[in-house]
């Protein structure tokens, strides 16, 4: 049964999807799950990873999402969440341990780990009748019904990479939507009343993220700061975004001249984000919140690749500033070290002038 079109078979009943690892993997793979909604909308479909999908995905948005079960890369424990009456947060339905038995209510399987066969595993010995993942190993193939192998030399977007592996369902339908996706960015991840948008226009409200999960990943916070300041001059009305835990970080860039937000989960975010005209920031997960709130972004990029791991949507731009790799002078020094010389060479190319001319373009189109 590879590769049959699944328009050909009776919609399942119930669907399980797996995927787990930091937000911005989450964010990203959101496409594809909206696509599985859409492909097969009277089917419920529960998904299985790790706590942060309780936070990206909201109940209301999500109405075929009927579950997430929370657990470890082990699966040695498992938590059933359901949606609460609102349909704004989740709530814990019950625990389980075998997840075997769970996944035997389950009549197909997506597996968007394409790193890993540990769900595939799972899937294949609880006898789930339709499994579609991918791999870029052609033996991964002996635990799918419907498999997608992944090309070594592939440079696409992670996004479409996620929506790639459901191409074995319907190969021309992906494709359609990928096309549609690189327009559209990622799916809203908020209904948001009408009420809720920016009335006034005439000053632009501008978010800048300093931060990123270490210091080399990031444009300095001197020139973020100097940034900020000119855009202050010129009548914007900017902020300093960031964690919790980043205070000292967006002091650094903020000190007095600048309200500095810190909100404390991702919907709290959102609703920030998409009250902005224009955010700001490193190569990170904030973009694809702005990318599921239509916010225009500009992405300053280090050594990542813009097509891979870029900013999402019509209006949004990544700013990189191509640079000849840093000779290093010692004869010892790791690959992860060698990796953070070049990503500090490669933000210390961004110059303060590069991004004032994006921002205009931005605003002027």
């Amino acid at each position: 049964m590879i590769n049959i079109e699944l328009s050909n078979i009776p919609e399942p009943k119930k669907i399980v999807v797996y995927h787990t690892g930091a937000l911005g993997d989450l964010l990203v793979s959101t496409a594809a799950l909206f696509e599985v909604t859409t492909m097969f909308p009277s089917s419920e479909i529960t998904i299985i990873g790790c706590d942060l999908w309780k936070e990206v995905i909201l109940p209301l948005n999500w109405p075929n999402i009927k579950n997430i079960i929370i657990t470890n890369k082990n699966f040695k424990s498992l938590e059933i969440w359901k949606p609460c009456d609102q349909l704004l947060s989740w709530k814990l339905l019950k625990k389980q341990k075998s997840l075997r038995k769970v996944l035997s209510n389950y009549s197909l399987s997506i597996d968007f780990r394409t790193e890993s066969l540990r769900f595939a595993y799972q899937a294949f010995f609880a006898k789930i009748p339709i499994r579609i993942g991918a791999s870029k190993s052609k033996l991964a193939k002996v635990f799918f019904t419907h498999f997608t192998l992944i090309k070594n030399k592939s440079e696409i977007h992670e996004r479409d990479r996620y929506l790639k592996i459901l191409s074995s369902i319907n190969e021309n339908y992906i494709e359609q939507k990928i096309k549609f996706w690189e327009k559209n960015g990622l799916p809203a991840l908020k209904w948001f009343p009408k009420n809720h948008f920016l009335t006034n226009n005439s000053t632009k409200n501008i978010l800048i993220n300093p931060t990123a999960s270490i210091r080399e990943k990031a444009w300095c916070s001197s020139r973020f700061r100097e940034l900020a300041l000119i855009l202050k001059d010129n009548s914007y009305n900017v902020k300093i975004i960031g964690s919790p835990k980043e205070t000292g970080w967006l002091k650094e860039v903020a000190l007095d001249d600048f309200e500095i937000i810190q909100p404390n989960t991702i919907i709290d975010l959102i609703d920030i984000v998409k009250q902005s005209h224009l955010l700001i920031t490193n190569t990170s997960s904030m973009q694809f919140i702005a990318a599921g709130t239509s916010t225009p972004t500009l992405t300053l990029m280090g050594s990542a690749s813009p097509q891979r791991w870029g900013c999402l949507g019509e209006g949004s731009y990544c700013i990189k500033n191509e640079c000849k790799n840093i000779k290093i002078k010692k004869i010892f020094i790791r690959k992860k070290e060698i990796a953070k010389q070049q990503e500090v060479n490669a933000y210390n190319n961004i110059t303060v002038n590069l991004v004032l001319d994006k921002i205009n373009q931005v605003f002027i189109n």
